[in-house]
């Protein structure tokens, strides 16, 4: 049976490194003119000549446009995966759920205010898009909880998954309502901190 497992990168030839440095390329591009317009008033045309390639070197890793708004939640799932694998589980169910949206709260920090009030419009349904490695990361913090007896299990592991990231996307969307005024990680942290508690048993 073949494996359907993807090469490492290390594995990768120099051919395949060479088209993922360019779609990153591209990629981050994208980002750095959505900081100054929104992605609809910026043409492929715009991000290529950044990038320093062609219209059909894009078409090559992306179909529309808006598949930089995907890539944006894959690179999201890749920030996470690698700092949250670094962090040493504490003793406390609610410091390891705090520490979570720190990290959520950074991420959206780092792609900038503007990048990310064009996320936030009842139009992007990714938001609510079942399944991503961020998400499971959490429900598997949350059943580790409740297995240990420290969570309430009145309610699934995936409907306190649920609960806190609609809290967490409020957080980030006031924040987008302020353009950026305040600590949106310092927010965040004060946020989680009283409202993890209720769960707690």
């Amino acid at each position: 049976m073949e494996s359907t497992e993807m090469p490492k990168k290390n594995q990768l030839t120099s051919r395949q490194l060479q088209s993922l440095q360019t779609k990153h390329k591209l990629y981050e591009r994208a980002i750095h003119l959505m900081k100054q317009h929104p992605l609809e008033e910026i043409t492929i045309a715009e991000i290529c000549n950044e990038a320093g390639v062609s219209v059909g070197t894009f078409y090559t890793h992306f179909s529309t446009k808006s598949d930089i708004l995907v890539e944006m939640y894959e690179q999201a799932d890749d920030y996470f995966d690698q700092k949250f694998k670094n962090l040493v589980p504490s003793s406390s169910i609610t410091a390891d759920i705090i520490n979570y949206f720190k990290i959520y709260a950074e991420y959206n920090n780092k792609l900038g205010i503007e990048t990310i009030k064009q996320l936030y419009t009842c139009n992007n349904k990714l938001f609510i898009a079942k399944g991503r490695y961020m998400q499971n990361v959490l429900q598997a913090l949350i059943e580790k909880g409740q297995a240990g007896g420290r969570l309430d299990l009145s309610l699934s592991a995936w409907e306190i998954t649920e609960y806190l990231f609609i809290a967490a996307r409020g957080v980030i969307y006031n924040w987008c309502l302020h353009d950026g005024a305040y600590d949106l990680q310092l927010k965040m942290d004060n946020y989680m901190t009283r409202l993890v508690i209720i769960f707690v048993v």
